[in-house]
């Protein structure tokens, strides 16, 4: 073989390994998965600092950081629950309920978010349809 060919080869096993180092096997770059992991801890330091707020009882500081965590995932039911729990005791039933609703939408077997819409619709004096998310809370928990 002559040594061109050899040496092209070479370069193109090289070449190819290196991609290897920065290419995942989904065809992301490193760099893209580092900044995909980063913004998902990024999402879970917000709801840990909203759940945190909603702890000590500053729900308008506990809404705004479950917001945050919506905003970089948008289809994260819990988020979406927690911030419909939130609005709910600071009295903004409308984007409560519809938070609440979301969560489901998004999971529809979320036990948890089936049993908080149920008790808030409670709250609302909604009793068939609180009665109707309670039994599929129930449904879902087994």
């Amino acid at each position: 073989m002559k040594r061109w060919v050899l040496a092209v080869m070479l370069s193109a096993g090289m070449v190819l390994g290196g991609a290897m180092l920065l290419w995942g096997a989904d065809g992301s770059s490193k760099l893209q998965q580092e900044e995909k992991a980063a913004t998902a801890r990024a999402a879970q330091d917000y709801l840990k600092y909203g759940l945190a707020q909603a702890g000590e009882g500053r729900d308008a500081e506990a809404a705004k950081a479950f917001r945050q965590a919506i905003a970089i995932r948008p289809d994260w039911a819990e988020a979406h629950s927690l911030l419909g729990s939130s609005l709910a005791r600071l009295g903004d039933s409308r984007e409560a309920e519809a938070e609440l609703r979301k969560a489901v939408t998004l999971k529809p077997d979320y036990a948890e978010g089936w049993y908080y819409l149920g008790i808030f619709l409670k709250g609302e004096h909604k009793d068939k349809e609180a009665e109707e998310a309670l039994a599929k809370a129930r449904q879902y928990s087994r």
